[in-house]
């Protein structure tokens, strides 16, 4: 085994050195020299499950063939908490404060895991060229050509694609799933497999636009207001315009900003508003049945201004400590009517401090009136 490959099992950090010094041992015990040559063409990719819902599966495969990554095996498998767990073992420790999210929307629908093999041409092996096609994390820090921007990804959690990052990875991940005779199979194999599919493609599919679904919640939170209802009711009139006209991601942001920015200035504006007439109410003359009566009420429109500035400002939404809340109020009050609506909202915010760093880390405006 050249040194070049032996590298990305011993050059890893304290908590995964050991997994990958006894990783490499196994396949170092099982693999023949043709086996060992291959593993720098090899790489492990997987549809998501967020990807599979949308009905996206046949056109990222279809962009991976077209840049010649090439299916040697797949399986379509229905995952649980544990293959979770063991997939991204080291992502887990990671972000382990938000890993909950993972397991609430990876076992809404199917992943479509593969064997991939290619030419990696100037990169150090495949798995590189392969993430560089897919792109960054966060689907909106991406650009042009990148599958994960250009069939517009959700967010970090539903952005389409996983791809493992060097062979060694690719190999433990693929042994998540597959047995070391079938990678092994694998490695050596020039047939390409031919997906099925229906086998890829849900029976109904699911239409996720962040922005879209934003849209709806914000429309239903809306009606409960006394006041500003018109002009917010404008602004999401334009938003919903913008939105319907399935936008490059960049593109798409850039119009969105201006109307997203007004949205966020109202209902900070709203939000003071409301918790001054409840400060008030409470500390006038004790009428504990009218208190009660008057809290409902200022509440639901309090929370109506919370969802519209989380689901706006993507700054505000990043520093929301409650949001847990305030999707439960939202949900509660009616403004969150279908579970993936739930799982969008819910995801996003889980992910958001990241996406923001993201985003500037590339030079990337975020959304935001702060």
């Amino acid at each position: 085994m050249t040194d070049s490959v032996l590298r990305y099992f011993e050059e890893r950090g304290d908590l995964e050195r050991q997994v990958f010094l006894e990783l490499r041992d196994r396949f170092l015990a099982e693999a023949s020299p043709a086996h060992i040559k291959e593993l720098e063409n090899f790489a492990f990719a997987a549809i998501k499950p967020g990807c599979f819902a949308r009905g996206l599966a046949p056109e990222a495969l279809r962009r991976l063939r077209e840049a010649e990554f090439h299916v040697v095996d797949y399986r379509v498998t229905n995952l649980t908490a544990e293959l979770i767990d063991e997939l991204y073992a080291f992502v887990r420790l990671k972000y382990r404060d938000s890993w909950w999210i993972m397991k609430k929307v990876y076992t809404r629908s199917p992943m479509v895991v593969l064997l991939l093999k290619g030419s990696p041409g100037s990169y150090e092996h495949l798995s590189g060229r392969l993430r560089d096609l897919l792109g960054p994390t966060t689907p909106e820090a991406g650009s042009p050509g990148h599958i994960r921007y250009d069939l517009k990804g959700v967010n970090r959690v539903l952005n389409l694609v996983h791809a493992a990052d060097d062979p060694a990875s690719a190999l433990r991940e693929a042994l998540v799933f597959f047995s070391m005779d079938e990678v092994l199979k694998a490695l050596t194999s020039s047939s390409e497999v031919e997906l099925d599919r229906d086998e890829i493609t849900p029976d109904e599919i699911v239409e996720l636009s962040r922005w879209e679904i934003f849209n709806r919640v914000k429309t239903r939170a809306v009606e409960g207001l006394e006041e500003g209802r018109g002009v917010v009711l404008k602004l999401l009139n334009e938003e919903a315009d913008i939105v319907k006209q399935n936008l490059p991601i960049d593109e798409e942001r850039a119009r969105l900003m201006p109307i997203e920015v007004e949205l966020a200035k109202w209902a900070k504006r709203a939000e003071s508003a409301l918790r001054d007439r409840l400060i008030k109410e409470a500390r006038a003359e004790a009428n504990v049945r009218r208190k009660g009566l008057v809290y409902g009420k200022l509440n639901s429109q309090l929370v109506s201004s919370r969802i519209i500035l989380a689901l706006s400002d993507e700054e505000e939404m990043a520093q929301m400590s409650d949001f847990d809340f305030t999707l439960m109020a939202a949900i509660s009050e009616g403004f969150v009517e279908e579970d993936w609506e739930e799982l969008v909202m819910h995801s996003t915010w889980a992910v958001m401090p990241q996406m923001v760093r993201d985003l500037r880390k590339r030079g990337k405006p975020v959304i935001t009136c702060v």
